[in-house]
């Protein structure tokens, strides 16, 4: 007598159950819940009553509307700065006198004189060197007058002819360059004994606006404020 086979046919078309399988298997819950739509974070009400609005997902950063910048119309061109030296940091020596020579022109030397002479005839003092080239630059700063020295000094020193004349600027200006041979020649020197800090405003000054040398500044200074020179009289 034959036996029959008492196996039941498995849940998966006839094939044994195996416990690997499950690992594939998804319920209905869980295919839902993954194409679900995404919910915003609720208000979360805090102990005092008050909501507060929960933030964003770091996955999710909010993008920020960028702005362009304006640019401010141009204005007027910046005033020149000069950075005089305070008296503070000369360690105590601002009013110490020093020794300083420039070379000045051969006619404003002779009008340098001339002052202390009229000076000395007016108030019975002849006043120094010093005192006179002080004077000289405190009239320069009261009426601005920087930019028209400079002007002068380098239409003194780079006097345009005709033969100069170059349209297209292949050379360009070379503003410390002289032309005139004989203005070295007709110099002088005028010593003076200014404190160091006058020197040091002297040199601050000449270097903002742009002169070449101190020189060049204090001649051009002298020369915009000493009286000029008495006619001579014929004959003589």
């Amino acid at each position: 007598m034959s036996s029959k086979s008492t196996t039941k046919p498995g849940k998966r078309g006839g094939l044994p159950e195996d416990s690997s399988l499950d690992a594939f298997s998804l319920d209905a819950s869980t295919v839902q819940s993954a194409f679900a739509p995404r919910r915003q974070p609720s208000a979360k009400t805090t102990a005092g009553g008050e909501e507060h609005a929960a933030a964003p997902p770091a996955s999710e950063p909010a993008h920020a509307i960028a702005v362009p910048d304006k640019q401010p119309p141009p204005g007027p061109p910046a005033p020149v700065v000069v950075q005089a030296p305070a008296a503070a940091t000369l360690s105590g020596r601002a009013n110490a006198p020093t020794q300083c020579t420039i070379m000045v022109e051969d006619q404003v030397r002779q009008r340098f004189g001339h002052y202390q002479d009229i000076v000395k005839a007016q108030t019975g003092r002849e006043p120094t060197n010093a005192v006179v080239v002080r004077r000289a630059f405190l009239h320069a700063r009261k009426n601005d007058l920087w930019a028209e020295l400079l002007e002068r000094v380098r239409h003194r020193q780079q006097p345009v002819s005709e033969e100069d004349d170059d349209p297209d600027g292949l050379f360009g200006d070379v503003p410390a360059r002289r032309v005139e041979r004989g203005a070295i020649k007709n110099g002088r020197q005028l010593p003076f004994r200014p404190s160091l800090q006058e020197l040091e405003i002297y040199d601050a000054h000449r270097e903002a606006y742009g002169f070449a040398n101190r020189s060049d500044f204090l001649d051009a200074v002298l020369d915009a404020f000493l009286p000029p020179l008495p006619a001579r009289r014929p004959g003589r």
